[in-house]
């Protein structure tokens, strides 16, 4: 027999019975574990893929960005001049050798190597003129004179095989000549007349802006022009050009050194005496170069003579 309750005021005491709490279902806090949380769990899923997704997209796009090459600025000109032309529609060439400096100012040869026909340092004009330094050797002036023609070193045979092979030249295989003038002071390092034949391409010697192009009249009778190029890193520096037709370049305009067309060589030698016909066959026609240092910023020297 089950023992009976004690009956309190009178009164059963009442039965206490388990009945299942509604917390769970009313208030889902994510802990408890029912059908609807997994349902609202397993809705979230596209959420956080896409999420991802997005979040991949745009990583990507960033690497791709930052992959970019950066613009050229004028410094890295300097560095690429062997793909630089300054003629539209013009394909990249090889720069010329060089030839001379000053200082660390390497000067490139202004007329294609295979079309020079003789190189003389002389005496310049001007009273700013610059002394330069030959890279390579002096010539046999007498041989020189006998044969019209002044022969290549002997690193001729190993320039040609370095064209047959593509390898850039970067110093001239030739010899220099020292030709003096008796109406002008110094050694005959200041000027340099490189020989072609009138209309040959003449290319920007050095890296630079073209600052000034002037049309003048050589000893006040027969024209000519003057191109004057600031080297980058030499704002002390003019480079001058004279005996030039057919220029191609703007006063602002970038040029790449032994790269850059800017004008050809003007024919002289029928109305001038020059010296270099002494020592070449066409008559001595050339391209005049010089530098000169600017004694007063912005004010350029003219060239009094060739």
């Amino acid at each position: 027999m089950t023992p009976r309750q004690p009956r309190v005021g009178g009164r059963a005491p009442l039965r206490r019975t388990s009945t299942p709490s509604r917390l769970g279902p009313i208030r889902d806090t994510g802990i408890v574990v029912g059908g609807r949380h997994r349902s609202r769990r397993s809705s979230r899923w596209p959420v956080y893929t896409l999420v991802a997704a997005l979040a991949i997209v745009a990583l990507l796009l960033a690497a791709s960005i930052a992959r970019r090459p950066q613009a050229l600025t004028p410094s890295a000109e300097t560095t690429a001049s062997a793909s630089v032309s300054a003629t539209p529609g013009v394909p990249p060439r090889d720069p010329t050798p060089t030839f001379a400096s000053y200082r660390s100012l390497m000067l490139r040869l202004p007329i294609d190597g295979n079309d020079v026909t003789a190189i003389a340092f002389h005496q310049a004009s001007g009273e700013q003129a610059i002394h330069l330094s030959s890279l390579v050797g002096d010539a046999d002036m007498a041989l020189a004179a006998k044969n019209k023609a002044v022969p290549r070193s002997s690193l001729a045979s190993a320039s040609a095989s370095a064209e047959a092979s593509s390898v850039v030249q970067t110093v001239w295989d030739g010899k220099v000549l020292r030709l003096w003038r008796s109406n002008r002071r110094g050694a005959p390092d200041t000027a340099i007349d490189v020989g072609a034949d009138p209309g040959t391409d003449v290319f920007a010697p050095v890296t630079g802006t073209v600052v000034q192009i002037r049309s003048y009249n050589l000893y006040e009778k027969y024209p000519d022009y003057e191109i004057h190029i600031r080297p980058d890193g030499w704002a002390e520096v003019d480079v001058v050009l004279i005996h030039v037709d057919d220029v191609s370049v703007k006063v602002g305009e970038r040029v790449a050194g032994g790269v850059s067309r800017i004008a050809c060589v003007r024919e002289m030698s029928g109305k001038v005496a020059l010296q270099l016909g002494g020592y070449t066959r066409n008559g001595g026609d050339h391209v005049h170069v010089q530098l000169n240092q600017i004694a007063v910023p912005g004010k350029l020297e003219r060239l009094t003579g060739s």
